[in-house]
Formats: C-alpha cells, sequence, structure tokens
C-alpha cells in the first residue's frame, strides 16, 4: 500500500488519485471556509498553494439537485451506499455580471470513508453554469 492509498481522515486531507481536470499532478486538497456559515469553500491543493477554486454544496441553491452517480464512478470510489457519497460542485464568478454560477454536471464526489475523491461528468440534461444570481445592493 502506497501513501496515496492510505486515507487522510483525521487531518482532513482530501485525495484524487487521478488528479482533477486541468490539474492532473494535484493530488491532495483541504477544504476550507472562505467566510464562516456563507455556503462556499476553499478547495486548495496542499502540493501547490497557488491551485484552489471555489466550492459549493449544491443542494443549498438548487434543492432539488439528484445527482446519480453511473456504477463505474461508484465502483472506483468504493461507494457502497449513498450516504457515503460527500458532495461539492465548483464555482465560477462573474463579478462584471454580480452572477455566480455552479457547475451541476461536474461535482466533486468524495468517499467519506476513504477521503478519496473524483469530478465525475453527469448526464447533459445537469447544467454546466448553474445561475446564482447575487443580491443586488
Amino acid at each position: 500500500m502506497t501513501d496515496t492509498d492510505v486515507p487522510d481522515t483525521a487531518n482532513g486531507v482530501l485525495r484524487f488519485p487521478a488528479g482533477i481536470p486541468g490539474f492532473p499532478d494535484e493530488r491532495r486538497f483541504k477544504l476550507h471556509e472562505l467566510v464562516e456559515d456563507s455556503g462556499f469553500q476553499l478547495l486548495t491543493s496542499l502540493d501547490d498553494d497557488s491551485v484552489s477554486m471555489v466550492v459549493t454544496v449544491p443542494w443549498l441553491f438548487f434543492p432539488d439537485y439528484a445527482p446519480v452517480l453511473d456504477d463505474s464512478d461508484q465502483q472506483e470510489l468504493g461507494l457502497e451506499r449513498a450516504e457515503e457519497a460527500v458532495v461539492f460542485c465548483p464555482v465560477s464568478i462573474d463579478a462584471e455580471a454580480r452572477r455566480l454560477y455552479v457547475n451541476l454536471r461536474g461535482p466533486f464526489v468524495v468517499n467519506a470513508r476513504t477521503n478519496h475523491g473524483r469530478q465525475v461528468v453527469l448526464g447533459d440534461d445537469l447544467p454546466l453554469r448553474a445561475i446564482i444570481e447575487l443580491e443586488r445592493s
């Protein structure tokens, strides 16, 4: 067993054995709160702290979101029950339009038992850029 096979649940390290799209060499990440109770976190590489992205739990904004993982994704993640899956989605920001976009088609899924995860690609019926409009002041 190599170091990448050992879950690091004690300190919250999330391991993506295959990397993530755009960053194939980044395999160890940690979630950090951006602002307490904001609903947004920063997924930051522990190998290169210049690599990070904003993520969110999709149900905060899309309560009807119901991702279905195919059998191969479940097997690769070692998921035995749906409750073991921790799901969060990448967020992109358009500051000029004051909009946030959530990628509901490509969520990150992490096995809560092992802390191993991957970004999965779901069906074409889910949007790559679901809009969350920010309040206008």
